[in-house]
């Protein structure tokens, strides 16, 4: 598995986003390439994968309404 950096090492968004984006990919890969050997296609792995953070994100979002 990929090691992961803390984030308190970047201070700014954006360059927050784009460590957390290059530090998680390489795991959504190994994701998608563990699917594929069982069966799955890239495709279908992916769009489960952005249907389910879609759903994490709406989660978070009520969450933070609520807290609000």
């Amino acid at each position: 598995m990929t090691d992961i950096q803390t984030s308190k090492n970047h201070p700014s968004s954006d360059q927050r986003m784009e460590t957390c984006r290059s530090e998680f990919e390489p795991i959504l890969y190994e994701l998608i390439k563990n699917g594929e050997k069982r069966g799955w296609k890239a495709a279908e792995i992916a769009m489960a994968l952005a249907d389910a953070a879609d759903d994490v994100i709406l989660k978070l979002a009520r969450e933070t309404k609520k807290k609000h």
